[in-house]
């Protein structure tokens, strides 16, 4: 591994939201893990003045909406910050104008942490996965954590401890080579078990016999090579130096991984794989990994498919 799984900065979007706040919590968690700051960063689209779109964050009887936003962004941050434990963490509010996802895209670059909720204070309350952090993971030129806030979640909670357990989904390409490096990052400043994984199905025999029947057999043996190549390109010929778990599922690859994911830290997966167009941004692997599962999902990209 290198110091490209370190991330210059945590990059938070903040709403006012329940979600954001929950974001915020677990942005200040893994930012002290890795030793740097957070910036947490509110948007205001263009077209709208502060008091109808700030989220709830600011006050209109206000001379400067603006500062008030940070200065309440910053209340906000030390309160979180008070709970989790996390006051050494340096925090930097910040107000940005334009399209939400695009400016926190923007603001985390190539090389921060971008941290979103699943949904924040748009209009479909009741969506697993809102517009926004769908962008983010579909646009972000690094690595994405999309943080759920609902019954179903408990990934801001679970965080260093025997039980702790960083999965991730491998198949292969090289965004899941990326993906293996930045889980085993996440897994040893946690001192949790790397699960990697990759789930394999008979997708080619669909008529049930010859010409298109291959040996059950044979797919499985194809799916222990692909695991123990993509594990050893990760690590590049060295040992890999924390506790490691690598296996092969039988079965879909969105629904094993979200599956395993319930007793997971993390769910880590590559932004696409070998799997459909090599053009599309977002897989659908990790699109439906982020829309349902139990933890929080980080979505890693190549340096390659950065291009």
């Amino acid at each position: 591994m290198d110091d490209a799984t370190t991330p210059r900065e945590v990059v938070v979007g903040t709403d006012g939201s329940d979600g954001a706040r929950t974001a915020l919590a677990w942005a200040l968690r893994e930012a002290g893990l890795h030793g740097v700051a957070v910036r947490a960063v509110t948007v205001w689209p263009p077209d709208l003045p502060p008091q109808r779109h700030d989220g709830g964050i600011g006050r209109a009887d206000v001379a400067d909406p603006e500062a008030d936003v940070r200065s309440r962004m910053a209340a906000e941050a030390a309160d979180v910050a008070a709970s989790t434990g996390t006051d050494a963490v340096p925090v930097h509010p910040e107000v940005r104008h334009g399209p939400p996802a695009q400016q926190l895209v923007d603001a985390a670059g190539e090389d921060g942490l971008l941290v979103v909720g699943s949904r924040g204070r748009g209009p479909l309350r009741g969506a697993l996965l809102g517009s926004v952090s769908q962008q983010c993971a579909q646009y972000a030129r690094g690595p994405v954590a999309v943080v759920r806030d609902d019954e179903s979640t408990h990934g801001a909670v679970l965080w260093q401890g025997t039980g702790s357990r960083v999965l991730v989904g491998v198949d292969g390409s090289a965004e899941s080579v990326a993906a293996v490096r930045f889980a085993a990052a996440e897994a040893r400043l946690r001192g949790a078990e790397l699960h990697v994984v990759h789930a394999w199905t008979d997708t080619v025999s669909g008529y049930g016999g010859p010409p298109w029947a291959v040996p059950h057999t044979t797919l499985r043996e194809q799916a222990d090579v692909t695991l123990r190549t993509t594990v050893q390109e990760a690590w590049r010929g060295r040992t890999p130096d924390l506790q490691l778990r690598a296996e092969t599922v039988e079965g879909v690859d969105w629904d094993v991984l979200t599956e395993l994911a319930d007793s997971a830290d993390l769910l880590v997966v590559g932004s696409r794989g070998r799997t459909g167009w090599s053009s599309l941004l977002l897989g659908s692997v990790s699109l439906r990994c982020l829309t349902y599962s139990p933890c929080p999902v980080a979505v890693v990209r190549s340096a390659r498919s950065g291009e």
